[in-house]
């Protein structure tokens, strides 16, 4: 990663970061606003004994840190992964929240519908190697993806997602990889794809049920593997030349 793509990430974090500082300072937002936004009523979440024991600034860095969190896997990622891959030169398209064209033939529902199914109840086993019937007609559906990446005339669709999704939405991805997959027109490869391992470094030990329910490990980018994807190999830089604070990093080139 040169000087330029680190320095487009780095403001970035910053002024994120920022954002959300701003967003829970005391000067900005005072305490009786902040505990009525965290214990709201409306949203059944009215916790009087809460709200008179757990001192203001608890309450304050607690928030912050679940809005920074949720913030974290709302775009940031996506972001992030579109300039590395936009800088790393080994793309040539790069598009991040992109709408495509998808077939929805009555035959390829059926099969995605049933595969699914399948996949659920464990009757089969995830992988990468399911023939999917040809389109009996030319019915079409819209499909958007967090990442698109073209190279050597193959089309590269990325789910950027938490490392660990709920159920319903590992679903909802691996049916829009099988549309993807199932449209001639495009030459289809799909991962779903993960910043982080949370069980550690190695892919092997990464074990959330309801992703590997639906995907073989083959179709997951982990961490380390998923930025090295987007950009090449992993090196270690020094960050002093972008923020002026000397921070060891891990990223891709």
């Amino acid at each position: 990663m040169d000087r330029r793509t680190r320095k487009r990430i780095w403001d970035y974090l910053e002024g994120f970061m920022q954002g959300l500082v701003n967003k829970y300072d005391p000067d900005i937002v005072k305490n009786e606003v902040l505990k009525k936004e965290i214990f709201s009523e409306k949203k059944g979440e009215y916790k009087p004994f809460h709200m008179a024991l757990i001192p203001e600034e608890f309450l304050r860095i607690q928030s912050f840190f679940r809005s920074f969190s949720t913030s974290l896997g709302q775009g940031v990622f996506e972001y992030i992964a579109k300039i590395i891959a936009e800088d790393s030169g080994l793309w040539g398209d790069v598009k991040r929240n992109a709408r495509f064209v998808a077939t929805a033939s009555p035959n390829v529902q059926s099969f995605v519908d049933d595969y699914l199914e399948r996949l659920e109840r464990k009757i089969v086993k995830p992988s990468t190697n399911v023939e999917i019937p040809k389109p009996e007609n030319e019915a079409k559906k819209e499909i958007v993806v967090d990442l698109y990446l073209r190279r050597d005339g193959k089309d590269y669709f990325l789910e950027i997602k938490s490392p660990k999704p709920n159920k319903d939405q590992t679903r909802r991805t691996k049916e829009k990889f099988l549309y993807l997959r199932a449209s001639p027109w495009f030459n289809a490869i799909t991962f779903y794809a993960f910043p982080y391992n949370p069980f550690g470094e190695s892919k092997e030990n990464y074990r959330w049920s309801f992703t590997k329910m639906f995907f073989s490990m083959d179709e997951l980018l982990i961490g380390q593997e998923f930025w090295d994807f987007l950009g090449g190999k992993a090196h270690t830089w020094n960050c002093s030349d972008c923020s002026g604070n000397s921070v060891k990093r891990e990223v891709e080139r």
